[in-house]
């Protein structure tokens, strides 16, 4: 599969490679000072191997809620796939995960950590439909979160040291 079309898979659809390339490296926060091949390519290969999807919200799954339980992993999934129905959010997978601001993971880089089976099965149940949240759109984990805006939602639940919550 050649670079172009691992692009197109993820969404990024303008006429220049270069510049689908530059923008994936924008979105995933990876270097375009280092050498293209060195980190771009192995990465945009990693996400474009296998189930697309799949890897991106086990991804997302993994680097949010590693160590919290099962069903919060789960959860974590859902939340990700709300957004992505929801029509206050970006329409594409990857648009919802690299939106700025939404998660952490992909700004401090602990998106490119690798998933275990866990976040897999988890990230299956998520898009089989399993949502533990009643659709929620946010979480956060409080004892972590300085965010002030958080104040504002509706919280629906907990499980695990993450809060979900409706706007």
């Amino acid at each position: 599969m050649s670079l172009k079309e691992r692009l197109l898979l993820l969404g990024y659809k303008k006429k220049s490679l270069h510049e689908n390339l530059i923008r994936f490296q924008n979105d995933f926060k990876i270097s375009a000072e280092i050498k293209l091949h060195h980190r771009t390519i192995p990465r945009l290969k990693e996400l474009t191997s296998g189930n697309t999807s799949l890897n991106l919200l086990a991804r997302t799954i993994y680097s949010e809620s590693r160590g919290e339980p099962y069903r919060g992993m789960v959860a974590v999934g859902a939340v990700v796939l709300n957004r992505l129905k929801s029509p206050q959010f970006p329409n594409t997978l990857v648009k919802v995960i690299t939106e700025p601001l939404a998660f952490t993971v992909v700004s401090n880089g602990q998106f490119w950590l690798k998933p275990n089976r866990r976040a897999y099965r988890a990230a299956r149940e998520a898009m089989k439909g399993n949502d533990p949240t009643g659709g929620s759109l946010f979480f956060f984990n409080p004892d972590k979160s300085t965010s002030t805006w958080v104040k504002r939602l509706r919280i629906k639940l907990r499980i695990g040291r993450h809060v979900f919550a409706q706007n």
